[in-house]
């Protein structure tokens, strides 16, 4: 029973963890009234968040070195609430709506490490895969009720869209009630001992090639995310309303790939992410080489299928080769390492893309090849691991 409780508490920090993306189908109105700032300013109150992750992310992982978990949480939690409802009180100016972005963005960085350490400190190996599939099933879940709920709101003007992040109360709710004290697992292991710890962080030759698989796959997978608009636009001459159908099946494919993942990790040990990276360069080039709308929201579900797995399987390949006193800080690094790759991904890709050919499509055919390569240095890294 004590163990349901817990997961009940960690799947509702999942619940919230992309929460900010709430504010997706309103960016267009925000855009329309200060018509005077730029668009990537106001594709800020998005990306913001993920720009602070990189900050948080090894802070969390530092906090929870001599810091209760659940203290944590709340204070994550409170970070989503204020940032997120600040702007419906406050919003005369992008600045301020920048402010609550800004705000969310803290409560990121400290929230998802957070999640991955109670896994590991709570659930044994043999139940770790099924809970960071749950992770990743509940993640989107909760990004697409927040996403919905906005959209509602927003017949009622863009400003109450803002409203959505009251429901952030009741996660703080059952977070309080189901989540155990999560006291640091270092003070736990070394407190009746004289051994202490001489780093929280953990490095080896396979745990860098993990680094280095994530950092690439964040850089070529964002892509989509990036350019699923202008390629339905540019190849199917369609509008919105055909883009988010596939960024629907995007989204779909997460949730399929997070409730299957420990039925895929079981078959693929550690080659998960091996055969995930496979999985997502066939959805890359099948939406590049077969230009229609069925093939593409097949490439959307495969790409977001993997994501789904890979999220889940860089973390757990981690918490199998990691100490437990050093994986809330490696993990923190690894996750701060990937959202670097997200951030510059556009540059990265835009750059790139444009040697092979002009338009959106070299984009594609480029993260197919490159996760490609990716792939063959996944499998000799996890072939040679025992």
């Amino acid at each position: 029973m004590e163990k349901i409780k817990i997961k009940i508490g960690i799947l509702a920090l999942c619940a919230v963890a992309l929460s900010y993306m709430a504010m997706t189908p309103v960016l267009a109105s925000i855009g329309a009234e200060f018509s005077g700032v730029s668009e990537t300013l106001v594709q800020m109150i998005i990306t913001l968040p993920s720009l602070l992750f990189i900050v948080g992310s090894p802070l969390s992982g530092i906090a929870m070195s001599s810091v209760n978990k659940k203290k944590i949480a709340m204070f994550a939690l409170t970070c989503y609430l204020v940032g997120g409802l600040f702007p419906f009180f406050f919003n005369s100016n992008i600045w301020q709506l920048l402010a609550g972005s800004a705000i969310i963005g803290v409560g990121t960085g400290f929230l998802m490490p957070l999640i991955n350490g109670f896994i590991v400190q709570y659930f044994d190996k043999e139940n770790q895969a099924g809970m960071m599939g749950l992770n990743a099933t509940f993640t989107a879940l909760g990004a697409m009720a927040f996403i919905f709920a906005a959209g509602q709101l927003a017949k009622f003007g863009w400003r109450t869209s803002y409203i959505v992040f009251a429901f952030v109360l009741v996660i703080i709710i059952v977070a309080f009630i189901c989540l155990p004290a999560g006291e640091p697992v270092q003070a736990k292991e070394f407190a009746n001992t004289n051994q202490k710890s001489t780093s929280k962080f953990e490095m080896n030759p396979y745990i860098m090639g993990l680094f280095i698989i994530g950092f690439i796959y964040y850089v070529m997978q964002n892509a989509f995310n990036t350019n699923s608009s202008a390629y339905v636009s540019e190849v199917l001459g369609a509008g919105a309303a055909v883009a988010s159908i596939v960024t629907m099946a995007n989204t779909i494919g997460g949730i399929i790939g997070g409730a299957t993942f420990k039925g895929v990790s079981m078959k693929f040990k550690n080659q998960v992410e091996t055969i995930t990276l496979v999985i997502v360069a066939v959805g890359f080039l099948v939406a590049f080489l077969i230009q229609t709308l069925p093939t593409i929201i097949i490439g959307s579900l495969l790409v977001g299928y993997g994501f789904a797995l890979f999220n889940a399987g860089g973390t757990f390949l981690l918490a199998q080769n990691t100490r437990p006193e050093t994986n809330a800080f490696t993990v923190s690094v690894y996750l701060a390492l990937i959202n670097i790759g997200a951030a510059i991904s556009p540059v990265i890709v835009n750059t790139c893309g444009g040697l092979i050919g002009n338009g959106t499509g070299p984009k594609y055919l480029l993260a197919a090849i490159i996760i490609a390569a990716v792939t063959i240095y996944s499998f000799i890294l996890n072939r040679a691991k025992k």
